[in-house]
């Protein structure tokens, strides 16, 4: 098997399954981090999400972060991704400061618009997710960059300001996320990263990363490429697939449910026209519908045994160049999702078994 430069992450939405409390909940990815740290992945992330404890209770990663970092040594935390239309951008960047100065510099930004239930939980409306997007990455770079700075745009005016702590690192690594080739060809100008995959199907993403990939050429910056990549591993075949033939469909069905919250029919020109189509289409319907084959089949989570899990990490970098590859592991749940300690098994034999080959 070749040899590269890969770096290894873990990947969270901090689903919280029916009969799971919320705050042991929280309290399992501090486990969940810590023992991935042990074992020698590179980063963790958290996605920022409200309002819907089965899609992900990560309400603030910032603070799940500054946690760990105390009882950590090594691993870098990503935010993945900060949902900046929700935030006020100054007062954001503040609180970024102070999370890059508890984890001792470990810290790696993560931007992006959010999912579109969101606007609705949070009364911003739709039309207004891109502006502020654009505009608050502008203020939080310039926040973390300058010692001073101003800033005079359509949504935001800030005058001559200094944002307090200072960051340790100078400066952060940045990365965005999502399915828009906009979006992409933007992190290619700044040379930023960018992290893709989770729960959506590889050939959503094909197209953005191609665009991202033409862009940094055009640009003449390096592009940085994260893959997160939802895998259940365990010792035999027969093992991983018992234990994923409940949890895969049950996970897939639970995360589905907000689009439930949205009047797609009503508000479908509007999605369209603030670029959030997939959520107009009927998508994340149809994932309330997938079966164990389905998923399967069209390769949204990979179920086997160490050796079965590497040859398609090795088949996958055959297609796509990557910097780094996360896992997301399938959540706990009494109703249909994994155990404690299957959850931290598939950490475990992926970073034991799987990372060796490729390091």
């Amino acid at each position: 098997m070749a040899k590269s430069k890969l770096k290894f992450g873990v990947y969270t939405e901090m689903n919280c399954m029916p009969g799971v409390d919320t705050g042991d909940a929280v309290w399992d990815v501090i486990g969940h981090i810590e023992q991935c740290d042990r074992l020698g992945y590179d980063v963790y992330m958290a996605i920022e999400h409200h309002f819907f404890p089965t899609f992900g209770q990560s309400s603030n990663p910032l603070a799940l972060f500054s946690a760990a970092a105390q009882r950590t040594q090594n691993i870098r935390f990503r935010t993945l991704c900060h949902t900046l239309p929700l935030h006020t951008p100054t007062v954001l960047a503040g609180e970024i400061a102070t999370a890059d100065v508890l984890t001792g510099g470990r810290l790696d930004l993560g931007f992006g618009r959010g999912h579109a239930w969101l606007y609705k939980m949070a009364g911003i409306p739709y039309e207004e997710s891109q502006p502020r997007y654009e505009e608050a990455q502008d203020i939080i770079m310039k926040a973390l960059t300058e010692e001073r700075f101003s800033h005079h745009g359509a949504l935001y005016t800030v005058d001559n300001v200094t944002v307090y702590p200072r960051p340790v690192q100078k400066p952060m690594p940045v990365y965005l996320t999502g399915t828009s080739g906009r979006s992409f060809r933007f992190a290619a100008e700044r040379g930023w990263g960018i992290s893709v995959g989770g729960p959506a199907p590889y050939p959503l993403f094909a197209k953005p990363m191609a665009e991202y990939r033409d862009a940094c050429i055009k640009a003449g910056t390096k592009p940085i490429v994260s893959w997160i990549q939802p895998v259940h591993i365990a010792p035999t075949e027969n093992e991983a697939h018992e234990q994923a033939r409940l949890a895969a469909p049950y996970f897939y069905h639970q995360i589905a449910k907000p689009i439930l919250s949205l009047d797609q029919k009503a508000d479908r020109e509007r999605l369209l026209a603030s670029g959030y189509g997939f959520y107009a289409s009927d998508a994340m319907n149809q994932m309330m519908a997938l079966s164990y084959d389905d998923i399967l089949a069209q390769d949204m989570v990979w179920v086997g045994t160490p050796a079965q899990i590497a040859n398609r990490v090795s088949d996958f970098l055959a297609k796509e160049a990557l910097d780094e590859f996360a896992i997301q592991v399938l959540p706990r749940g009494p109703q249909g999702g994994l155990t404690l300690e299957q959850h931290r098994r598939t950490q475990e034999l992926f970073a034991t078994q799987v990372m060796p080959a490729f390091k």
